[in-house]
């Protein structure tokens, strides 16, 4: 069974909740994307965590029964923030989450993906690696946020598309060195479907996730 966009989305939007950060949800959202177009279909497993969640996490395997899942009580990790996620794989049609470790070829593409968003990756941790945890930065320990490039609006843009941002398309014009008309026109489609061809990408003319995160990377 094929699961379709609209549901990974779905189930995604239940851990995107309103204290995540906006630009880690837009991320998470927009590697599901993507992934999914390449039959990787990625689920959350935790998105934001209370503190009392974290400490009730932080007992197993000490004070409760079970195997020691972290090392951070509560308020010393990065999902008490909102800015980290953990991911994994859903199986069987959906009904069970997989979660990935290395060698597994999949892990490597996630990672790869969420690293283009200038995401962190617990499994780059030494001591206790974490692959299914990816943050946007250490809020813990007082890391400050990055500077992202221009978020992804989430559905493609192309050349008779309804209800397009204009301040988006001058972004892309700017980009592009075109004038700023705002119009996603014949001029405008030419020029992309060349920029897609320089990076190796399908020359559709529509501007997707990847072709975004080519055009803008992740900093401003």
């Amino acid at each position: 069974m094929t699961l379709s966009l609209d549901w990974l989305l779905d189930q995604a939007n239940r851990k995107l909740t309103k204290e995540m950060d906006p630009d880690v949800a837009a991320i998470t959202r927009a590697v599901i994307t993507e992934l999914a177009a390449e039959g990787l279909p990625v689920g959350i497993a935790q998105g934001f965590r209370t503190k009392q969640e974290q400490d009730a996490l932080y007992a197993l395997g000490r004070t409760r029964p079970g195997k020691i899942v972290t090392y951070a009580k509560g308020g010393k990790s990065n999902h008490n923030f909102g800015v980290a996620v953990d991911l994994f794989i859903y199986a069987d049609g959906g009904k069970r989450a997989e979660f990935l470790a290395p060698p597994d070829p999949r892990l490597k593409r996630l990672v790869a993906a969420m690293k283009q968003h200038q995401m962190q990756w617990g499994g780059d941790w030494g001591s206790f690696p974490d692959y299914p945890h990816f943050q946007l930065y250490d809020a813990v320990n007082g890391q400050p946020k990055p500077l992202l490039g221009p978020r992804y609006p989430g559905r493609p843009l192309f050349a008779g598309a309804g209800r397009m941002d204009r301040t988006l398309i001058r972004l892309i014009q700017k980009r592009l060195r075109l004038p700023l008309t705002g119009q996603f026109d014949r001029k405008l489609t030419h020029l992309v479907k060349q920029f897609q061809r320089q990076h190796r990408l399908a020359a559709d003319g529509i501007i997707g996730p990847v072709t975004w995160r080519h055009l803008f990377g992740v900093r401003r």
